[in-house]
């Protein structure tokens, strides 16, 4: 018997995760559907790749799984998750160092792709993939910046999570966050500043040497 429909509107996640501790899959079919977007979000900010956020929001699901004995009620369910969220994705940076890095294509690419498919996509055209190239921006830049500060931004930008809260996902003091969080905003908006010029001073690169070329090919006419 099929019991997503009764667990979706009456049971907390604590107690779809004691579900689980009993091998009750549709509980955590549940919490799936309950939490895969904000999962998933956090993860893609953090990787930057659909197809690794994609792998490792069905690892995380499996480790909540496999781990649910182990959740005590010691914090909230959603802490426990994050952390387990977090954990899967610095796993996931440190196995890429060995594959490829992800390209700016790859960044721009997967950007437009959820431009196009945003609820929200029924405005101007235009404006949505100028905000999904900002986007892009953004994610490169965050690429070069070290785990625990993708982690902090991610958390406290994108999930919009309360300082408490990371702190408890990170294990970083309370009074140690703001400054942490602080100089990580400030690292993002320089590499931000700095990937910007290179792009710019590129794209004129570009266009003279585009311009050179057609004068030579006006000149041999």
């Amino acid at each position: 018997m099929d019991n997503t429909e009764a667990y979706n509107f009456s049971i907390s996640n604590e107690d779809l995760l004691e579900l689980c501790k009993h091998d009750d899959q549709d509980a955590l079919r549940v919490l799936l559907r309950r939490h895969e977007r904000p999962i998933y979000s956090l993860l893609y900010r953090i990787l930057s790749n659909h197809e690794d956020a994609e792998e490792a929001l069905a690892e995380v699901f499996v480790k909540v799984w496999r781990s649910a004995a182990r959740f005590k009620g010691e914090s909230k369910f959603t802490t426990w998750l994050y952390r387990i969220a977090s954990n899967t994705a610095k796993d996931f940076l440190r196995s890429r160092k060995s594959r490829r890095d992800v390209s700016i294509e790859d960044v721009v690419i997967n950007e437009l792709e959820i431009a196009r498919r945003s609820d929200a996509d029924m405005g101007d055209p235009s404006k949505k993939l100028m905000e999904a190239d900002q986007r892009a921006g953004i994610i490169r830049a965050m690429n070069r910046l070290s785990e625990t500060d993708r982690l902090l931004i991610a958390l406290y930008h994108f999930q919009e999570c309360e300082y408490d809260q990371i702190s408890e996902i990170t294990g970083i003091a309370p009074n140690n966050l703001k400054v942490r969080l602080f100089r990580a905003r400030q690292r993002l908006r320089n590499l931000c500043v700095e990937l910007e010029k290179v792009e710019n001073n590129e794209l004129r690169s570009s266009t003279t040497e585009s311009t050179g070329v057609r004068q030579k090919s006006a000149e041999s006419i």
